[in-house]
């Protein structure tokens, strides 16, 4: 079992051939609707994938290179994937927004003892949307590897096998979902330093513009004032225009250490190994006492399986 998950992610990305580019093609990318992503996810994936399969490799060299044939199809998966696990939190987060404004509502009629209701209903809700958040995130990370390695949609979505393999390694993506939330927590730090800097920049360059003199003592000192909003606005439009880039591009940075580390976790369970979709995974025939190595089916490759240097890599391995 391996550990250091994100090291080894951040390792990939750095010792790949011009890594930065593609961040910041992939942060403009993101900033596409529905499309942006679609491209990000099936990009990333597959990298993710090919470690899985333990085929170490740098960065695809083209984005929109769609060697396997499956980079839009993968994508899209992921974004389903994602999606639907996300529905049980923001359904809880609904029904509890519906008897939060019941409640005020009755309590505006002298219901007072439905203050204590709505503070309890708020503090069981809070628990249960925070609980169904991390599964849901956890359900989503392990079923998009899944569909990485098969190339299907209703393998992410066999919640038995996904939960199989999180128990099965369970602190190793505590560990991911961990430091995904520090570098997460540090990047939202720094991008709120730099918003704070540029927008005093912007006032102080706006202000110089207007030659720095309010006129306060003029028989119309709003004007002054008004110069400068007008002066310093355009500017700090721009700042903000520039920090939303960068905070996208840490944002794709984030996402792109979590799914490399993913695809690293993935690797434990042997994908070279794995057959059909419904067959039993190397780690639970090892865990099944007494089962016959001479009863197990014939090896099907998953059909989401890297290229030819995959192949080759697992025919030398046997």
């Amino acid at each position: 079992m391996q550990t250091g998950y994100f090291n080894a992610a951040w390792q990939d990305i750095k010792n790949s051939p011009g890594w930065f580019g593609k961040l910041v093609l992939l942060s403009l990318l993101s900033l596409i609707p529905i499309f942006g992503w679609l491209v990000v996810l099936g990009y990333l994936y597959g990298w993710a994938r090919d470690i899985a399969w333990n085929v170490h490799g740098p960065l695809p060299k083209r984005i929109f290179g769609n060697e396997d044939g499956k980079l839009y199809s993968r994508g899209f998966f992921a974004m389903v994937i994602g999606f639907v696990c996300m529905l049980a939190p923001w359904i809880l987060e609904a029904v509890w927004g519906a008897i939060t404004g019941m409640g005020t509502a009755w309590s505006g009629r002298g219901h007072g003892g439905l203050f204590m209701f709505v503070g309890l209903s708020t503090m069981i809700f809070s628990l249960l949307i925070i609980a169904a958040s991390f599964f849901a995130t956890l359900f989503s990370w392990v079923g998009s590897m899944r569909m990485s390695v098969y190339g299907r949609l209703g393998v992410g979505f066999q919640f038995g096998k996904v939960w199989a393999m999180i128990r099965h390694d369970f602190s190793g993506l505590l560990r991911i979902l961990g430091m995904a939330i520090v570098l997460a927590v540090v990047i939202g730090i720094v991008v709120s330093i730099l918003i704070f800097v540029l927008v005093l920049i912007g006032l102080f360059i706006g202000f110089a513009m207007t030659g720095g003199n309010l006129n306060i003592q003029s028989s119309h000192p709003g004007a002054a004032v008004w110069a400068i909003v007008f002066a310093t606005g355009g500017i700090i439009l721009v700042f903000a225009v520039l920090c939303g880039i960068l905070s996208t591009g840490m944002y794709v940075f984030v996402e792109m250490m979590i799914v490399r580390a993913l695809g690293y976790w993935t690797r434990q369970f042997d994908v070279p190994a794995w057959r059909g979709q419904d067959d039993p995974m190397p780690f639970e025939l090892a865990g099944a006492a007494g089962y016959p190595p001479v009863q197990q089916p014939p090896h099907v490759p998953p059909t989401g399986q890297p290229p030819a240097q995959g192949l080759a890599f697992r025919v030398v391995r046997f």
